[in-house]
């Protein structure tokens, strides 16, 4: 695929299917690398999940990780998060800083609140169910639209058909080359 981005980043709410859609995803860029944020943050020992400046930490060292695995030649790497508020659109500022020409294309997956709740409900006990928050973070993908980003409802779609949406955008659509506009 020649017009694959060097960066893909999927984002939404707890419950979206971000994570198994990148998983999906992946197997369709064997040249690529997948960061989930989420997991990046359990490797620190005595996180504040309430503490916004530690959330911004780790999506600047997200992003530190990404630029490093993009300059190794992994392409594209593709990015894992919530991404909450605006913070996709200082992440990608953060990349671009790290060097201009690279080449992203942001994904924000939302779904129905019906869809949300039974997915929370359906998650194992250990991983992430309040509907409340999740609702509010779904909600957001819509007042904190990323520039650019391409808006997809999961609501009926499967990982695996969500991530041949995202692959038949990248196929038919031009990537977002940075600040020089290149």
């Amino acid at each position: 695929m020649d017009r694959q981005p060097d960066v893909i980043v999927i984002r939404g709410a707890p419950g979206v299917g971000k994570s198994s859609t990148a998983k999906c995803l992946a197997g369709s860029f064997p040249g690529g690398a997948r960061v989930e944020v989420d997991i990046l943050r359990k490797m620190v020992i005595s996180v504040n999940w309430k503490k916004q400046d530690e959330h911004i930490l780790m999506l600047d060292v997200a992003a530190g990780l990404v630029h490093d695995l993009a300059e190794s030649g992994f392409r594209p790497v593709i990015v894992v998060d919530t991404f909450s508020g605006d913070k996709v659109t200082r992440f990608l500022e953060v990349l671009r800083k790290q060097r201009e020409t690279r080449t992203f294309l942001v994904f924000s997956l939302h779904a129905s609140e019906t869809s949300l709740q039974q997915r929370l409900h359906e998650r194992p006990s250990d991983e992430f169910k309040d509907f409340e928050i999740a609702k509010k973070l779904n909600e957001d993908i819509h007042r904190f639209p990323a520039s650019g980003e391409w808006l997809i409802d999961t609501s009926r779609l499967s990982p695996d058909q969500t991530a041949r949406h995202i692959t038949q955008t990248i196929v038919s659509q031009p990537v977002d080359r940075g600040a020089d506009g290149t």
